[in-house]
Parts: C-alpha cells; structure tokens; sequence
C-alpha cells in the first residue's frame, strides 16, 4: 500500500522550510550552508577527507564537479570548500527552492569561508539521468551520486530526520542504473556513488575501488583515458 505524504514550503526563521504535513513532528527542513553545527562536523569528521580522497582531490589541484544529486547541498559543500568548482543537479522542484534559498543566504554570511565556497557552486533543476553533460560549459572531471535508495527508507533511529523527509519526498526515485550510466558516459576522471555499507553494487557493476566507512561507503569508478572524447582539430 502507497502513503501519499504531503509536504508544504514555508519562510520560517528567515529560512525556506520544508514541512512534512503527514508527519508534522518531524519538524522543518532547510538548507543552511552557514550553520555552524555543519561546519564543526565537517571540520571533524571522517566523511569529508573521505569524499575528497574518493574524488582524487589533491591540494592545490581544483577539480569540476557535478554533484548530480544534490539533495541539501551538504556534499556539494564540501567539494566547494575544498577548493572544488561545483555543479549541482536536483531534479526535485522543492529541494532546488531550498537549494536556491540556502545558497542566496550563504552569499550574504558573514563568515568569508562560506561565501568563498557558495560563491563555486551552481545550481540547476534537472533530471541527472536524462541530463545532456556536454551542455556544460566545462567537461565534469569527477560525478557524484548520492541517490534515495530503498535499503534506507526504513525510518529509525540511525536515520536522521532531514534523510527520512528527503526518502519520502524523492520516493519516485530515478532509476538508478539510468544515473550511473549516463555519468559513466560524462566524467572525464571519475565517477563516486555513495552507498549504503552492506548494499550491492549499482548495476551490479563492480568499481575500481571502495572507501569504507561505518553505515556507508564510496564506490569509485575510475575512466580509463582511452575512452576519453578526442580534443584534437
């Protein structure tokens, strides 16, 4: 049987919400790239060095990077910080407003980190599995994927209230293998897929390698240079 959930935007605290009505102790979602509890965690923790290793970033060597499910932003963040230029993908109306909401705040932070980082990083409305790469206007060296996958839709207390929302709202879910494929066709160097720990490959399709952490990992497909588009005249 399929629960029809219902969200609702609204200007709470100066913020674009989201608010689940189906469930309204849930409580409001926003996109807050100048919260200083984000930036505390991404400062110590595991998850961004990782993301960044997954990426082959290197100090000093900016990278393109789609962030072809951006979801809230959170990832895209860190790749901006970290000196990445940043385009994402959302393919959801309501998170791109909330997208849209956060990053015009974070322009105006007072915090020069945030509005250096925000200042890298676009945003369009659209479907990354249907999403044409090569209108961009520069090549993406690095795809990231983080989609809505059924192995986490279970609403507990290790899924933190603003995934829960986000798998509710995005359960019409792309298919997954149709995001792979077509990032697999686009990345000029790497593609990273986030996943679930103990879930199987997407598409069955072994990466070049893993990065492991406690409830997630980052599959990384490496693109061999010989299927690389020719750049000569």
């Amino acid at each position: 049987m399929t629960v029809k959930v219902d969200f609702q935007l609204e200007q709470l605290d100066g913020k674009l919400s989201l608010l689940n009505l189906s469930d309204p102790v849930l409580g409001a979602v926003s996109v807050d790239f100048d919260d200083k509890t984000l930036g505390y965690r991404q400062r110590h923790s595991a998850q961004p060095e990782a993301l960044l290793k997954a990426a082959g970033k290197r100090s000093g060597h900016p990278l393109n990077v789609v962030d072809a499910t951006a979801g809230l932003g959170q990832d895209a963040f860190i790749f901006a910080n970290s000196g990445c230029q940043v385009m994402m993908l959302e393919r959801s109306p309501l998170l791109h407003a909330l997208l849209q909401d956060g990053l015009r705040r974070a322009a105006a932070s007072s915090e020069p980190r945030v509005r250096d980082a925000v200042s890298r990083m676009q945003l369009l409305l659209s479907d990354s599995s249907r999403f044409d790469f090569s209108t961009l206007s520069v090549a993406p060296d690095v795809i990231y994927l983080d989609p809505m996958f059924p192995e986490r839709r279970k609403k507990s207390a290790k899924v933190k209230k603003n995934m829960f929302m986000l798998q509710q709202l995005l359960d019409d879910e792309a298919p997954a293998d149709a995001l792979l494929h077509n990032a697999l066709q686009s990345a000029r160097k790497r593609v990273i897929v986030k996943r679930p720990r103990i879930a199987g490959f997407l598409e069955d399709r072994k990466p070049s390698f893993q990065l492991l952490g406690t409830s997630s990992r980052f599959d990384v497909y490496l693109i061999p240079p010989s299927i690389l588009p020719s750049t000569s005249s």
